[in-house]
Protein backbone atom coordinates (compact mmCIF):
# COMPACT_ATOMS: atom_id res chain seq x y z
CA UNK A 1 0.00 0.00 0.00
CA UNK A 2 2.98 2.11 0.72
CA UNK A 3 4.52 1.76 -2.18
CA UNK A 4 1.48 2.68 -4.38
CA UNK A 5 1.19 5.96 -2.60
CA UNK A 6 4.87 6.61 -3.43
CA UNK A 7 4.36 5.57 -6.96
CA UNK A 8 1.12 7.85 -6.94
CA UNK A 9 2.85 10.86 -5.46
CA UNK A 10 5.80 10.43 -8.39
CA UNK A 11 3.06 10.68 -10.99
CA UNK A 12 1.39 13.97 -9.75
CA UNK A 13 5.19 15.45 -9.49
CA UNK A 14 5.63 14.49 -12.97
CA UNK A 15 2.19 15.47 -14.12
CA UNK A 16 2.93 18.94 -12.93
CA UNK A 17 6.51 18.97 -14.44
CA UNK A 18 5.33 18.10 -17.55
CA UNK A 19 2.64 20.31 -17.39
CA UNK A 20 4.96 23.44 -16.23
CA UNK A 21 7.31 22.75 -18.95
CA UNK A 22 4.54 22.82 -21.08
CA UNK A 23 3.20 26.35 -20.03
CA UNK A 24 6.81 27.40 -20.66
CA UNK A 25 6.93 26.26 -23.95
CA UNK A 26 3.73 27.75 -25.18
CA UNK A 27 4.04 31.18 -23.18
CA UNK A 28 6.97 33.02 -25.27
CA UNK A 29 8.61 36.21 -24.09
CA UNK A 30 6.17 38.39 -25.32
CA UNK A 31 3.32 36.69 -23.35
CA UNK A 32 6.04 37.28 -19.98
CA UNK A 33 6.29 40.71 -20.35
CA UNK A 34 2.42 40.83 -20.69
CA UNK A 35 1.88 39.93 -17.77
CA UNK A 36 4.49 41.72 -15.81
CA UNK A 37 3.05 44.75 -17.76
CA UNK A 38 -0.30 44.79 -16.62
CA UNK A 39 0.88 43.48 -12.94
CA UNK A 40 3.10 46.93 -13.38
CA UNK A 41 -0.52 48.95 -14.44
CA UNK A 42 -2.24 47.59 -11.38
CA UNK A 43 -0.09 48.36 -8.84
CA UNK A 44 0.61 51.40 -10.34
CA UNK A 45 -2.20 53.02 -11.88
CA UNK A 46 -5.86 53.67 -12.41
CA UNK A 47 -8.34 51.94 -15.05
CA UNK A 48 -7.60 55.40 -16.67
CA UNK A 49 -4.43 53.55 -18.66
CA UNK A 50 -5.92 52.57 -22.38
CA UNK A 51 -4.12 49.78 -24.58
CA UNK A 52 -3.88 49.85 -27.70
CA UNK A 53 -4.53 47.42 -30.25
CA UNK A 54 -0.85 47.10 -31.09
CA UNK A 55 -0.40 47.01 -26.99
CA UNK A 56 0.39 50.30 -26.70
CA UNK A 57 -0.48 51.76 -22.92
CA UNK A 58 -1.18 55.16 -22.96
CA UNK A 59 -0.49 56.69 -19.18
CA UNK A 60 -1.95 59.64 -19.93
CA UNK A 61 -2.38 62.32 -22.78
CA UNK A 62 -3.43 66.12 -23.97
CA UNK A 63 -4.25 66.74 -27.44
CA UNK A 64 -2.61 70.29 -27.98
CA UNK A 65 -3.84 72.83 -29.63
CA UNK A 66 -1.29 73.93 -32.26
CA UNK A 67 -0.36 72.41 -35.44
CA UNK A 68 -1.38 68.86 -35.92
CA UNK A 69 0.77 66.02 -36.25
CA UNK A 70 0.75 64.22 -39.57
CA UNK A 71 2.48 60.97 -40.47
CA UNK A 72 5.59 63.11 -42.20
CA UNK A 73 5.80 65.38 -39.73
CA UNK A 74 8.77 67.04 -38.22
CA UNK A 75 8.55 67.75 -33.86
CA UNK A 76 10.94 69.86 -31.55
CA UNK A 77 10.11 67.72 -28.29
CA UNK A 78 11.21 67.49 -24.96
CA UNK A 79 11.09 63.78 -23.16
CA UNK A 80 12.27 61.80 -20.56
CA UNK A 81 12.28 57.94 -20.43
CA UNK A 82 11.91 55.72 -17.40
CA UNK A 83 12.13 51.60 -16.85
CA UNK A 84 9.01 50.39 -15.13
CA UNK A 85 10.67 51.13 -11.64
CA UNK A 86 10.49 54.86 -12.69
CA UNK A 87 14.15 55.10 -12.79
CA UNK A 88 15.15 58.04 -15.42
CA UNK A 89 17.17 56.15 -18.32
CA UNK A 90 17.62 59.43 -20.39
CA UNK A 91 16.33 62.87 -20.50
CA UNK A 92 16.38 66.07 -22.90
CA UNK A 93 14.83 68.16 -19.89
CA UNK A 94 18.05 70.27 -18.28
CA UNK A 95 16.52 70.99 -15.41
CA UNK A 96 15.93 66.97 -14.61
CA UNK A 97 19.64 66.13 -15.33
CA UNK A 98 20.84 69.09 -12.84
CA UNK A 99 18.51 67.16 -10.10
CA UNK A 100 19.67 64.04 -11.34
CA UNK A 101 23.02 65.13 -11.60
CA UNK A 102 23.72 64.20 -15.20
CA UNK A 103 23.93 67.64 -16.50
CA UNK A 104 26.59 68.72 -17.97
CA UNK A 105 27.79 72.29 -20.46
CA UNK A 106 28.78 69.99 -23.19
CA UNK A 107 25.75 67.98 -23.90
CA UNK A 108 22.77 69.84 -25.45
CA UNK A 109 19.59 69.97 -24.25
CA UNK A 110 17.42 71.88 -26.20
CA UNK A 111 14.62 71.05 -28.60
CA UNK A 112 15.17 67.16 -29.79
CA UNK A 113 13.69 66.59 -33.40
CA UNK A 114 11.53 63.64 -34.12
CA UNK A 115 10.39 62.81 -37.71
CA UNK A 116 7.70 60.61 -38.22
CA UNK A 117 7.63 58.65 -41.22
CA UNK A 118 11.30 58.03 -42.15
CA UNK A 119 11.86 55.02 -40.17
CA UNK A 120 13.97 56.90 -37.30
CA UNK A 121 11.25 56.49 -34.62
CA UNK A 122 10.33 53.07 -33.09
CA UNK A 123 6.69 52.02 -33.97
CA UNK A 124 5.17 52.88 -30.39
CA UNK A 125 6.89 56.37 -30.29
CA UNK A 126 5.02 57.31 -33.89
CA UNK A 127 1.97 55.81 -32.91
CA UNK A 128 2.03 57.43 -29.49
CA UNK A 129 2.46 61.03 -31.61
CA UNK A 130 0.44 60.34 -34.36
CA UNK A 131 -2.75 62.89 -34.47
CA UNK A 132 -1.40 64.89 -31.45
CA UNK A 133 -0.89 68.65 -32.00
CA UNK A 134 1.66 71.31 -30.63
CA UNK A 135 1.36 71.92 -26.78
CA UNK A 136 0.49 68.38 -26.45
CA UNK A 137 1.85 65.64 -23.73
CA UNK A 138 1.70 62.26 -23.39
CA UNK A 139 3.25 59.24 -21.65
CA UNK A 140 2.98 55.97 -22.28
CA UNK A 141 4.92 52.52 -22.06
CA UNK A 142 6.19 50.84 -24.95
CA UNK A 143 6.19 47.47 -25.03
CA UNK A 144 9.95 45.67 -26.20
CA UNK A 145 7.97 44.27 -29.46
CA UNK A 146 7.11 48.30 -30.55
CA UNK A 147 10.73 48.91 -30.17
CA UNK A 148 11.34 48.42 -33.46
CA UNK A 149 11.17 50.51 -36.75
CA UNK A 150 8.66 50.01 -39.31
CA UNK A 151 11.05 48.56 -42.04
CA UNK A 152 11.26 44.74 -42.93
CA UNK A 153 13.89 43.16 -40.56
CA UNK A 154 14.57 46.02 -37.78
CA UNK A 155 15.63 44.66 -34.07
CA UNK A 156 14.08 45.58 -31.11
CA UNK A 157 15.67 48.56 -29.72
CA UNK A 158 14.78 47.27 -26.37
CA UNK A 159 14.77 44.49 -24.64
CA UNK A 160 12.50 45.37 -21.97
CA UNK A 161 9.15 47.78 -21.90
CA UNK A 162 10.21 51.79 -21.25
CA UNK A 163 7.79 54.35 -19.91
CA UNK A 164 8.19 57.59 -22.55
CA UNK A 165 6.79 61.24 -21.16
CA UNK A 166 7.17 63.61 -24.28
CA UNK A 167 6.19 67.10 -24.52
CA UNK A 168 5.56 68.16 -28.10
CA UNK A 169 7.30 71.87 -28.58
CA UNK A 170 6.31 72.54 -31.90
CA UNK A 171 5.17 71.12 -35.20
CA UNK A 172 6.93 71.86 -38.43
CA UNK A 173 5.60 70.51 -41.92
CA UNK A 174 8.33 72.25 -43.99
CA UNK A 175 11.82 71.65 -42.28
CA UNK A 176 13.67 73.41 -44.82
CA UNK A 177 11.50 76.51 -44.66
CA UNK A 178 11.57 76.59 -41.20
CA UNK A 179 15.47 76.70 -41.21
CA UNK A 180 15.30 79.73 -43.44
CA UNK A 181 12.89 81.41 -41.40
CA UNK A 182 15.00 80.75 -38.12
CA UNK A 183 18.07 82.23 -40.11
CA UNK A 184 16.23 85.14 -41.70
CA UNK A 185 15.18 86.01 -38.04
CA UNK A 186 18.67 85.29 -36.21
CA UNK A 187 19.94 87.51 -38.94
CA UNK A 188 17.72 90.24 -38.13
CA UNK A 189 18.42 89.87 -34.32
CA UNK A 190 22.35 90.08 -34.96
CA UNK A 191 23.61 91.03 -37.66
CA UNK A 192 21.03 93.62 -38.43
CA UNK A 193 19.44 92.01 -41.01
CA UNK A 194 22.50 91.18 -43.18
CA UNK A 195 21.08 89.24 -46.66
CA UNK A 196 21.77 85.67 -47.64
CA UNK A 197 24.35 85.11 -50.52
CA UNK A 198 23.18 81.96 -51.31
CA UNK A 199 19.99 80.41 -50.54
CA UNK A 200 19.92 79.28 -46.65
CA UNK A 201 23.46 80.85 -46.65
CA UNK A 202 24.97 84.19 -44.95
CA UNK A 203 28.36 85.21 -44.43
CA UNK A 204 29.81 88.87 -43.09
CA UNK A 205 33.40 89.73 -42.83
CA UNK A 206 34.25 91.35 -39.56
CA UNK A 207 37.84 92.28 -40.38
CA UNK A 208 39.30 91.79 -43.85
CA UNK A 209 43.11 90.31 -43.75
CA UNK A 210 45.51 91.24 -46.33
CA UNK A 211 46.40 90.33 -49.77
CA UNK A 212 44.18 88.16 -52.04
CA UNK A 213 41.39 86.38 -51.58
CA UNK A 214 42.13 83.13 -50.64
CA UNK A 215 41.93 80.22 -53.74
CA UNK A 216 40.78 76.63 -53.98
CA UNK A 217 44.30 74.48 -53.04
CA UNK A 218 45.77 76.53 -50.69
CA UNK A 219 46.50 75.35 -47.48
CA UNK A 220 45.60 77.66 -44.61
CA UNK A 221 45.26 77.13 -40.35
CA UNK A 222 42.04 78.41 -38.88
CA UNK A 223 40.13 79.05 -35.73
CA UNK A 224 36.93 78.71 -35.39
CA UNK A 225 34.02 78.73 -33.37
CA UNK A 226 30.94 76.71 -33.67
CA UNK A 227 27.01 77.30 -32.06
CA UNK A 228 23.78 76.75 -32.76
CA UNK A 229 21.26 79.40 -33.62
CA UNK A 230 19.96 79.27 -30.00
CA UNK A 231 24.00 80.18 -28.62
CA UNK A 232 24.89 76.52 -27.45
CA UNK A 233 28.74 76.41 -28.24
CA UNK A 234 29.44 73.08 -29.78
CA UNK A 235 32.94 73.06 -30.30
CA UNK A 236 35.93 75.41 -30.68
CA UNK A 237 39.73 75.38 -31.01
CA UNK A 238 39.97 79.02 -29.46
CA UNK A 239 41.36 77.69 -25.82
CA UNK A 240 39.76 80.65 -24.09
CA UNK A 241 36.55 80.37 -25.21
CA UNK A 242 36.73 76.60 -24.60
CA UNK A 243 37.46 77.77 -20.80
CA UNK A 244 34.22 80.29 -20.85
CA UNK A 245 31.75 78.07 -22.19
CA UNK A 246 33.12 75.36 -20.00
CA UNK A 247 33.61 72.77 -22.65
CA UNK A 248 37.07 72.45 -22.30
CA UNK A 249 39.10 69.10 -22.31
CA UNK A 250 42.86 68.59 -21.62
CA UNK A 251 42.34 65.97 -24.49
CA UNK A 252 41.56 68.53 -27.13
CA UNK A 253 44.09 69.93 -29.31
CA UNK A 254 43.62 73.69 -29.12
CA UNK A 255 46.05 74.73 -31.87
CA UNK A 256 45.13 76.31 -35.27
CA UNK A 257 43.27 73.82 -37.75
CA UNK A 258 45.08 72.77 -40.70
CA UNK A 259 42.64 73.26 -44.01
CA UNK A 260 43.26 72.95 -47.87
CA UNK A 261 40.70 75.36 -49.52
CA UNK A 262 38.10 73.97 -51.79
CA UNK A 263 34.86 74.21 -53.60
CA UNK A 264 31.68 73.81 -51.42
CA UNK A 265 29.94 71.94 -54.40
CA UNK A 266 32.73 69.79 -54.53
CA UNK A 267 32.55 69.03 -50.59
CA UNK A 268 28.51 68.70 -51.33
CA UNK A 269 28.20 66.10 -53.69
CA UNK A 270 31.85 64.45 -52.12
CA UNK A 271 29.55 62.25 -49.93
CA UNK A 272 31.82 62.87 -46.77
CA UNK A 273 31.34 65.07 -43.46
CA UNK A 274 35.44 65.63 -43.11
CA UNK A 275 34.34 68.98 -44.56
CA UNK A 276 31.80 71.56 -43.83
CA UNK A 277 30.17 73.14 -47.54
CA UNK A 278 29.15 76.46 -45.38
CA UNK A 279 32.72 76.74 -44.63
CA UNK A 280 34.26 75.72 -47.52
CA UNK A 281 32.11 78.50 -49.41
CA UNK A 282 33.29 81.08 -46.19
CA UNK A 283 37.18 80.48 -46.88
CA UNK A 284 36.75 81.52 -51.08
CA UNK A 285 35.35 84.85 -49.64
CA UNK A 286 38.13 85.33 -46.85
CA UNK A 287 42.06 86.96 -46.75
CA UNK A 288 45.11 85.52 -44.79
CA UNK A 289 44.14 87.58 -41.08
CA UNK A 290 40.41 87.73 -42.10
CA UNK A 291 37.66 87.00 -39.36
CA UNK A 292 34.34 86.38 -39.97
CA UNK A 293 30.80 85.27 -39.06
CA UNK A 294 29.14 82.75 -41.31
CA UNK A 295 26.10 81.19 -40.83
CA UNK A 296 23.75 78.44 -42.46
CA UNK A 297 21.34 76.21 -42.89
CA UNK A 298 21.75 72.74 -42.40
CA UNK A 299 21.89 71.84 -46.28
CA UNK A 300 25.22 73.60 -45.74
CA UNK A 301 26.16 71.84 -42.36
CA UNK A 302 25.87 68.10 -41.55
CA UNK A 303 22.35 68.05 -43.16
CA UNK A 304 20.29 64.93 -41.99
CA UNK A 305 23.31 63.00 -40.22
CA UNK A 306 22.63 62.79 -36.25
CA UNK A 307 25.26 64.78 -34.44
CA UNK A 308 25.51 65.18 -30.71
CA UNK A 309 23.28 68.29 -30.99
CA UNK A 310 20.58 66.87 -33.45
CA UNK A 311 20.15 66.61 -36.52
CA UNK A 312 19.04 69.14 -39.47
CA UNK A 313 20.71 72.09 -37.26
CA UNK A 314 21.41 75.42 -39.11
CA UNK A 315 25.12 76.37 -37.89
CA UNK A 316 26.99 79.57 -36.60
CA UNK A 317 30.41 80.11 -37.47
CA UNK A 318 33.14 82.06 -36.11
CA UNK A 319 36.09 81.83 -38.38
CA UNK A 320 39.94 83.18 -38.36
CA UNK A 321 42.39 82.10 -40.85
CA UNK A 322 45.34 82.77 -39.27
CA UNK A 323 49.33 82.04 -39.83
CA UNK A 324 50.71 78.49 -38.46
CA UNK A 325 52.90 80.55 -35.76
CA UNK A 326 50.08 82.65 -34.93
CA UNK A 327 49.22 81.52 -31.01
CA UNK A 328 46.80 84.00 -29.86
CA UNK A 329 43.38 85.15 -31.16
CA UNK A 330 40.39 86.97 -29.48
CA UNK A 331 37.19 86.01 -31.05
CA UNK A 332 34.58 88.90 -31.84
Amino acid sequence: MKRLYLTGLHLAVIALATLSCAREVVENADDVEKRILQAHITANYSNSVQTTASGLYIISKTSGTGVAVNDSSNLFVRYSTFNLNNDYLSTSDSSVAKILGTYKDTTYFGPVLFTLGNYSLTKGVEEALTGLKAGARVKFIEPSWLSVYNFEGSNRTSSSPVIYDIEVLRVVNDLEKFQYDSLEAFSNKYFGGLDSLSKGYYFKSIEEGVGDTLEKGEEISYRYVVRLLDGFVVDTNIEDTARKYKIYSPYNNYTARSFTVVDSLEVMTSQTLSDIPGVAKSFLLMKHGGKAHTFFSSAWGYGATQKSFGRHQPLHFYLEVVSDNDDDTDED
